[in-house]
Order: structure tokens, then C-alpha cells, then sequence
């Protein structure tokens, strides 16, 4: 068994991993309706312009700018441009439309009022002093000109995405085959949930958090159960996990221990990266191959289980499946208390992120210990503090990752 020769922090790790694993390449048509958490494998090009055409932002009146008088003026309302059913013609000079919200403009008019501020008079219409030209009109191409990209290969695809891609009428796309993860615990501490809890024991609890995790990011999975602490055991359902899996996760077993065999029976099989990442809590993930599958060890501790996945693994398996989210997108928030910081490495807090008067504000959510469980799911974002950050001072502005992010 080779030793670990060198630490990287977390951003070296993540560019080492982006060099390391090679994205599927696989792809497969699919209908649109079946599309959500796929990974796009090819830019899309827009068929059409959006807006396809020039229409109303409001309910209202639509007109020709010339007319504009800077104190207000009155014209002669000729007909109306509903969504579906534009108005026929040309407008003329001194007259306007009625239009609706999604309303095609019609030649000759360039601008809509809001019918709040307008007083109507039969068909005679009287604007107020302020307009300004082309107010309320959304004009055509505007967002995306017929031929240009509008959605990026590697993104993934979530409601919006299909609601845009809808409106363009666009029924099949193109992406990547979603990625397979076999995943497994090993431990002989490990007890099946709804049994008598033995002394000394607990509770098999990572490989349901590994399972929620990995459905929640999009990824197929493949449940291997609890491997025993014995190498035989841990080569035979490793070979197994490898043959059927892009990817193979464990939870358990990857430290130095003399019960912990996971590492040694990786290198006799395939390979482990000669490195450790400088993180807290995980520092003990374990990365490599067996064969054509790639190896995430992870720790043992529940915590360390889950932030390490959020962490890197996530990430690690987003390269692996052609997604462009490879990195953390922080947002910034406010310190509302001081907190605990060593420097030497980057440590990912968990945190409580609120507002208070109108201002984005984050807390510890308790204990950050790597034993303490319950701020796991009190807490709704990590705190993102790099290697060369110390103690955290009140009002400080620190980078955080929210839940939301972090799961997806």
C-alpha cells in the first residue's frame, strides 16, 4: 500500500479532479417531457426569435411614439391586439390599439401605456404627461435572435429549462446518459434499522443519507447494502460495484486503522490518487479507480459522510456525468456571531442563513463538532471559510453555499 505523499487544498483538489476524470460521452435523444435532471450534450440553438415578435409588457394602449407630447395628448383608438389575435393593419398617425398583456405590436407603434394611466372617453384616449418612447414594449429578439445559443451544453435540466425549451417548440434534446453509482457501507458495528440496537453497535444510517443524496443530485443508483470489515469481502463487492457502475462510493473503512481495509484492497485492485484534501470535516477521502469506475472513499462519520459528498464528491460526480457545475456558486452573507477558526485548512461550517432587516445574515447551526449530528439538519447552507481565513469575527462578510445548491 502506497502512503499518501501529499495534502491539496480543496481548490487544488477540485482542479485535480477536473483533469482526472474523463466525462461520459454517451448521449441519447429524448422526448422533452422526460428531460428533467438530464445533462445537455450539445449547446441549443434558438429556432426562433425571442420575443418572436415585438408585444405589449402590459395591459393597455399601444401607439406610435411621434405622437408623445410632453404634457399629455389624446388619440383615437382604432381597434385591439389581444394574445392570439393581433390587430390588422397599420397604425396610423393619431391613433392607437387596445392591447393586452403578450399582445402583438403592430406596425406603426412602438409604445404602451398601462391602462391604469390612461382615462378613456369612448373611443377617445388621453395619455398623461411622462410617457417616455418604447415603454412596456418587449421588442423582438430581444432575449434570443434566431440562430444563437440560448442554453449551454453541461447545463442541467430543471422546470425552467423545459418551460423555455417548450416555448421555442422544441420536443426532443439531445443529453448525456445519466450516470450510474453503486454505493455500500462496510462496517461490523453496522446494524439494519428497526432491530435491537446490540452494544456496540449502531444503526447502518450513512448509506440512507449516501441514497437520498445521490437521487436528489439526478444520479442512478445501485444500493450494494453493508460490506463486512474483511478484505475478501470488500474485493468481491468492490469488483461487483466496479463491473456495473460508472462510479463506486463507500462509506466507512477509508482511514489509517488496522480494521480499516478499504484503501489497501483499492490499490490491489485498481488505483488511489496519492493525496488527502485539506478539508474539515472529510479530510479522511479516499479518490481513485477499479477499472473504468471511479472510487470515492468516504469517512465514516455521518457528518464528514454528508459534507464531503457536498463537497467534492458531488462535484466530482457532476464531471463524471458532462455537467458544467463543477464548482460551488457562494452567495454572501453577514456574520451575525463570532466563530471557531483554525487556519491551515478550508472548513465548511454549518450554518443558519436569515434575513433581518432586509439584510442576508448566517449563524452556526450549534455544534460543529464531527460527531454532532443534529446541525446537519438544523442548519440550511454551509459557511465556506478558505485555508488562510482564522476565527470568524461578528459582521464579517463570509461566503456560504446554500442547501439547495449544495444537494443539487
Amino acid at each position: 500500500m502506497n502512503s499518501i505523499s501529499q495534502t491539496l487544498s480543496y481548490e487544488e483538489t477540485l482542479a485535480y479532479l477536473l483533469d482526472y476524470i474523463r466525462p461520459v460521452n454517451e448521449t441519447r435523444l429524448i422526448p422533452l417531457s422526460d428531460s428533467v435532471g438530464y445533462i445537455l450534450a450539445e449547446d441549443v440553438i434558438c429556432p426562433i426569435d425571442i420575443p418572436a415578435f415585438n408585444n405589449s409588457a402590459m395591459d393597455g394602449w399601444a401607439f406610435s411614439s411621434l405622437d408623445i407630447k410632453p404634457e399629455g395628448f389624446t388619440l383615437l383608438e382604432v381597434g385591439s391586439s389581444f394574445a392570439g389575435h393581433p390587430f390588422e393593419g397599420i397604425l396610423q398617425a393619431g391613433q392607437c390599439i387596445r392591447i393586452m398583456t403578450g399582445g402583438k405590436v403592430p406596425e406603426g407603434a412602438d409604445t404602451v401605456v398601462m391602462q391604469e394611466q390612461v382615462t378613456a372617453d369612448q373611443k377617445k384616449i388621453t395619455f398623461p404627461a411622462g410617457v417616455n418612447p418604447g415603454q412596456n414594449v418587449r421588442k423582438k429578439a430581444e432575449e434570443f435572435a434566431k440562430g444563437s445559443v440560448c442554453i449551454t451544453k453541461g447545463s442541467r435540466i430543471c422546470a425552467p429549462h423545459i418551460n423555455f425549451l417548450a416555448s421555442l417548440g422544441i420536443k426532443d434534446i439531445l443529453v448525456f446518459r445519466k450516470i450510474r453509482v453503486a454505493f455500500f457501507s462496510t462496517g461490523d458495528e453496522l446494524q439494519p434499522l428497526g432491530t435491537p440496537l446490540k452494544d456496540g453497535h449502531i444503526y447502518d444510517s450513512n448509506r440512507y443519507a449516501i441514497s437520498a443524496l445521490l437521487q436528489q443530485a439526478g444520479f442512478d443508483i445501485l444500493d450494494m447494502g453493508v460490506v463486512e470489515d474483511n478484505p475478501q469481502s470488500l474485493r468481491q463487492t468492490l469488483l461487483k460495484a466496479a463491473d456495473c457502475a460508472d462510479a463506486v462510493i463507500t462509506s466507512g473503512g477509508v482511514s489509517v486503522g488496522k480494521a480499516d481495509y478499504t484503501r489497501s484492497v483499492v490499490e490491489e485492485l485498481g488505483e488511489l490518487v496519492p493525496w488527502q484534501c485539506r478539508i474539515k470535516p472529510g479530510r479522511p477521502l479516499a479518490v481513485g479507480k477499479i477499472n473504468s469506475a471511479y472510487f470515492f472513499g468516504l469517512p465514516g462519520n455521518p457528518t464528514a459522510t454528508q459534507i464531503t459528498f457536498m463537497t467534492v464528491v458531488r462535484l466530482a460526480l457532476n464531471m463524471l456525468a458532462g455537467s458544467k457545475e463543477t464548482h460551488f456558486n457562494f452567495s454572501e452573507a453577514t456574520a451575525s456571531q463570532a466563530m471557531k477558526k483554525r487556519s491551515g485548512h478550508t472548513e465548511f461550517l454549518r450554518g443558519v442563513l436569515f434575513l433581518e432587516n432586509g439584510k442576508a445574515m448566517v449563524k452556526s447551526a450549534g455544534s460543529q463538532k464531527t460527531g454532532a449530528t443534529a446541525s446537519m439538519f438544523t442548519a440550511n447552507c454551509l459557511i465556506y471559510l478558505p485555508e488562510n481565513h482564522g476565527p470568524v469575527t461578528e459582521t464579517e462578510t463570509l461566503l456560504v453555499v446554500p442547501f439547495q445548491s449544495a444537494y443539487l
